[in-house]
């Protein structure tokens, strides 16, 4: 429940106040869950690897990381070094067998807060920056130069 809360508080701010880059950001984020709601119909008990979910979070991990690599936004970076962790948490179980299986299942969904909080924050930045060149008639930014 405070997942959803926090997805979809996360992506309506970024739908809102985000560009170009934001909205694809909250597009990809919103399509790897619906991805993850069905990786994690397939397994819930998190005794193994949780190879669904495995395959979905490496998708979203090469998404985020091709986003990143075509933005020129830092916090796409963020989004792609958190999906990264996430990643290895799952072949962390992969290394050593005998985990604790909440353990496992804490740690592979943990790191989506922060993923949320920086795509946020960056949006949050992105949208300041340009306000106060807004403000401030930059021509570079305006669609129409005072004259």
């Amino acid at each position: 429940m405070i997942f959803w809360l926090l997805a979809s508080s996360s992506c309506g701010f970024v739908w809102l106040y985000g560009d170009a880059e934001g909205k694809k950001a909250a597009g990809l984020f919103v399509v790897a869950v619906l991805f993850t709601w069905i990786a994690q119909s397939f397994d819930t008990q998190w005794r193994q690897t949780h190879w669904p979910l495995l395959t979905v979070d490496t998708g979203y991990l090469i998404a985020a990381y091709a986003f990143a690599l075509r933005s020129d936004r830092f916090w796409p970076l963020w989004i792609a070094a958190f999906q990264l962790l996430t990643v290895t948490s799952h072949l962390a179980t992969m290394v050593a067998p005998d985990f604790v299986p909440t353990m496992y299942s804490a740690i592979a969904t943990f790191w989506v807060v922060p993923l949320l909080l920086s795509m946020v924050s960056g949006v949050y930045l992105d949208h300041r920056a340009l306000t106060r060149l807004v403000k401030n008639n930059d021509p570079v930014l305006l669609h129409d130069p005072p004259a």
